[in-house]
């Protein structure tokens, strides 16, 4: 019986430490750059309506950039690039779309 409180005392720490960790990670991100993840989703979801999937802050040709992915209401699976200071859309492209194709 004392297992079973064990156990789930631990579940329940590493579930609240996990939110914890979310939130200091959203935080963290906020003031590496301009703007918050809500922020950068709501701009995303302007563009293309639609149910976010993944979020996600990289450099690219060294700014930091927000890629936000999103299944579009007709089940396009969409990314959206957001420059992370200034909000600014930088790219909109269907998954899979390949930018070097042209190249050939």
């Amino acid at each position: 019986m004392d297992m079973k409180k064990t156990t789930g005392g631990a579940l329940a720490g590493l579930v609240l430490t996990g939110g914890m960790l979310t939130a200091v990670s959203a935080q963290t991100a906020a003031e590496q750059t301009g703007l918050s993840e809500a922020q950068v989703i709501e701009i995303a979801l302007l563009e293309v309506p639609g149910e976010v999937q993944e979020i996600e802050l990289e450099s690219e040709d060294g700014i930091q950039v927000f890629e936000i992915e999103i299944l579009a209401s007709d089940g396009t699976e969409m990314e959206v690039e957001i420059h992370a200071d200034t909000g600014e859309v930088l790219e909109i492209e269907a998954e899979g779309d390949d930018d070097d194709a042209d190249d050939d």
